[in-house]
């Protein structure tokens, strides 16, 4: 391995942590040189050694500055990268992981607590594990607003600096050019989904004669484009926007303020805090889209999904230990198991008597949270789920959807059944369409996000985090002391940079999560750093090949011209 490919940002981090056991610096042969030596006494001799060693002395010492500052430029490049990831994208999926390990691992000490009395010396050791996996993840959340600390306090300078209107400006590229891109893109597909369907609902309609069907179809139409078409959900992001324009000044008052900000009381942190600020309105645009999408279609997967996922947030915000509440919760879920596989002329009149039930249980359920929460937070978020609860067991989230309707239309007007070629076809186009219309509306929500966090300052972060690489990659190369210095960094050190940052911030882009945007962006690099490497050890191989060439030619024109001279005397 030579030199160059050693002494590069990718390798020199890990030398720097004492990973890599090759060197840094691995002392290079100093090309022979012939002398005649009847021709130099020995003080020249003298002389030159000293020369030499000062000279070396010089390289060496050239030689470790550059190394220490492209170890420096390696912790420098992943430090600005971790913090761009940091800064958009990353901070809500982190919550969001947190809270579910935390919910995670409080279900299991619900269900350990709950199913016996005494507990066997290993159901012993698993609930203190869970405790403490749940305690660990609590006080990690807290790490969750570094983003929302460095964020603010950026934009809040900028203000200070009057150059709020250059952040409107690129607030607004952010928001339209990359953040909305996503989900508009989410949204084409589902209308195009939904078209496909009901325009084969109307073909079948046609042949069979079917004026029910082609209706159904038409009302499909109807509901996806009063709440699903572009002009509706660009709207709901454009009001979204407008809604959080004093975010920014809350989430700063609540990090910054004197008395009981973040580093006075972590505590009160324990969820990223511009999430948990927009909390309100996010839930009920959620509540009312996804109530929209139900009358559209909603399929017994859907509705079952959706209690299980609740009725798992109801089991972790309450007290194990109380006996009252956790006899409740067994009675809803038995009422839920009873519900599961309704079917026939009685499933909706039955149905509808369980759920009765369930809000009676959770009427009482609420009561008894109130009393026994004592954690202003975890009291907050346990209604928060009672209420998610509720709105669950209404007659207009469990019902079919107009989609599941007229697949049954379908299914009844041919002999086959659900085997006919024709209720195939139908059943996938209904799937597509559910599908990329859920995917749509999970865009949003995360849209929601990341429009709140733009809000917040993340803009002038990720600005931050493309220019800060940029300049140290182009430092490097502007730093070179030759045009053959300037290409070898430039394909060792300034690709990999720029590629890395690239990728990394093409991957908040598409919502992938900080870490693996992180670990994109640094693999990218360091595929390219080696791709970069390889070409520089070529293109150097070539050009020392053509020095050779050239010194041959040069030495042998000059015996030439020595030996014409005695040519011509011979002549």
């Amino acid at each position: 391995m030579t030199m160059n490919s050693i002494n590069n940002t990718y390798k020199s981090f890990l030398n720097t942590l004492g990973v890599a056991k090759t060197p840094y610096f691995r002392q290079q042969s100093i090309p022979a040189v012939s002398v005649n030596v009847g021709d130099v006494n020995a003080t020249q001799n003298t002389a030159a050694s000293n020369t030499q060693t000062q000279d070396n002395q010089g390289s060496s010492r050239k030689k470790l500055f550059g190394i220490i500052g492209i170890s420096v430029g390696s912790a420098l490049l992943l430090t600005v990268i971790g913090l761009f990831t940091l800064s958009k994208g990353f901070s809500g999926n982190v919550a969001r992981r947190l809270r579910k390990i935390s919910d995670g691992a409080k279900k299991a000490i619900y269900d350990l607590t709950t199913q016996s009395q005494e507990l066997t010396e290993s159901q012993k050791i698993k609930l203190g594990l869970h405790k403490g996996v749940q305690h660990f993840a609590d006080a990690m959340q807290a790490s969750s607003n570094i983003s929302a600390i460095k964020d603010s306090a950026m934009l809040k300078l900028l203000k200070k600096m009057r150059l709020q209107p250059m952040v409107n400006s690129v607030d607004r590229f952010f928001k339209n050019k990359l953040i909305l891109k996503t989900k508009n893109v989410a949204y084409n597909e589902a209308e195009y989904a939904t078209i496909q369907f009901c325009n084969y609902l109307e073909k079948l309609a046609k042949q069979k004669n079917a004026p029910e069907l082609a209706q159904k179809a038409k009302q499909i139409m109807a509901d996806y484009s009063a709440k699903f078409s572009a002009p509706n959900h660009i709207k709901r992001s454009e009001e979204a926007w407008e809604s959080m324009q004093g975010l920014h000044s809350d989430v700063y008052n609540r990090l910054f303020k004197p008395k009981g900000g973040f580093f006075k009381n972590l505590k009160q942190f324990r969820s990223y805090i511009t999430t948990d600020l927009i909390a309100p309105r996010r839930n009920v645009i959620d509540r009312e889209i996804r109530q929209a999408k139900a009358g559209i279609s909603n399929n017994l997967t859907d509705v079952n999904g959706a209690i299980k996922e609740a009725f798992n947030d109801l089991k972790v915000s309450i007290n194990p230990r109380n006996d009252k509440a956790v006899d409740i919760v067994k009675k809803i879920n038995k009422l839920l198991e009873e519900g599961k596989n309704l079917k026939g002329a009685t499933e909706a009149q039955t149905r509808a008597r369980l759920f009765a039930d369930i809000k009676v249980n959770l009427d009482e359920l609420s009561g008894i949270a109130q009393k026994d929460i004592k954690d202003p937070n975890d009291l907050k978020l346990a209604r928060q789920r009672i209420a998610k609860f509720y709105d669950i067991i209404k007659p207009d989230f469990y019902k079919k959807g107009l989609a599941q309707e007229a697949i049954t239309d379908v299914k009844n007007m041919f002999e086959q059944g659900a085997q006919s070629k024709e209720y195939q076809l139908a059943h996938k186009y209904m799937k597509t369409m559910n599908t990329k219309l859920n995917n749509a509306i999970y865009q949003e929500m995360n849209v929601y996000e990341k429009m709140a966090e733009l809000a917040v300052g993340s803009a002038p972060s990720d600005i931050l985090g493309i220019l800060a690489p940029t300049a140290l990659g182009v430092g490097m190369i502007v730093n070179a002391d030759n045009k053959d210095e300037r290409i070898s960094k430039t394909l060792t050190q300034g690709v990999p940079i720029l590629g890395g940052v690239g990728v990394t911030y093409y991957g908040t882009v598409r919502g992938y999560t900080g870490a693996k945007n992180l670990m994109l962006g640094l693999g990218s690099g360091w595929i390219l750093n080696i791709i970069g490497t390889k070409v520089d050890e070529y293109v150097k191989k070539y050009r020392g090949e053509q020095q050779k060439l050239k010194s041959a030619f040069e030495s042998w024109t000059k015996l030439q011209k020595t030996q014409n001279p005695r040519n011509e005397q011979n002549g």
